[in-house]
């Protein structure tokens, strides 16, 4: 799992889903499978969330999915996962999104690496232009990508 971001919060800029779209673009050096997200949940109790993430590359969906989620309350991640692992080509930008429906207030991530080394794999993340509600490198939403690739 690539986690970007160092750090979560809540209180100080609090963050509503609204049913906006979220999203970061990344890239890799090596070719890996993705098989899902990482997703923040509610600050203020438990709560319920549909969600739909999507995998785009060149604008083209590769993957989409749309399921629903429960959320703790905690600052825990939330995995969720496409039907099938997504090839992912290396020095290729490709986009992930996630837009979320739920009315409660939610952790976002701050601190934002725009690199993440994790051994054999180097992740860069770059600010998406679909982002509608703040999600950039720096900040925001997609804390996870969940992935398998190269281990040597």
């Amino acid at each position: 799992i690539c986690h970007r971001f160092q750090s979560c919060a809540y209180r100080s800029n609090q963050w509503r889903y609204r049913g906006r779209c979220d999203s970061i673009q990344f890239c890799v050096d090596k070719r890996i499978f993705v098989v899902g997200f990482g997703l923040y949940g509610s600050s203020n109790g438990a709560a319920d969330y549909n969600v739909k993430i999507e995998l785009k590359r060149f604008g083209r969906v590769l993957a989409e999915n749309s399921t629903k989620f429960f959320s703790d309350g905690s600052s825990n991640t939330f995995h969720v996962y496409f039907e099938n692992p997504i090839q992912i080509e290396p020095e290729s930008l490709y986009t992930a999104s996630a837009i979320l429906d739920g009315s409660e207030l939610s952790y976002f991530g701050q601190e934002g690496l725009s690199e993440v080394y994790m051994g054999t794999v180097t992740f860069q993340f770059h600010c998406s232009s679909e982002s509608t509600n703040g999600t950039g490198v720096q900040g925001g939403q997609i804390p996870e990508l969940i992935y398998y690739g190269p281990t040597i």
